[in-house]
């Protein structure tokens, strides 16, 4: 069971993150936890879903020279 003090300190922890600067260096924190094999999945995701959603397609239409069309 948590002390009083121990529950207060909890609960001051998400309000520091309920700012701007808070939530922040709530999603730094959480980012550097993240182990190197986590943060591959993470890219590895990222890249299905813009090849899915057809964002890599226009991006590389939109480097394409005018004559490759």
């Amino acid at each position: 069971m948590k002390s009083k003090k121990e529950e207060k300190a909890g609960r001051g922890e998400l309000w520091e993150a309920a700012s701007w600067e808070g939530a922040e260096r709530a999603q730094l924190e959480t980012m550097l936890a993240a182990t190197p094999a986590q943060r591959l999945a993470w890219l590895e995701e990222a890249i299905r879903l813009a090849h899915a959603s057809g964002a890599l397609e226009a991006a590389r239409r939109e480097r394409a020279p005018k004559d490759w069309e």
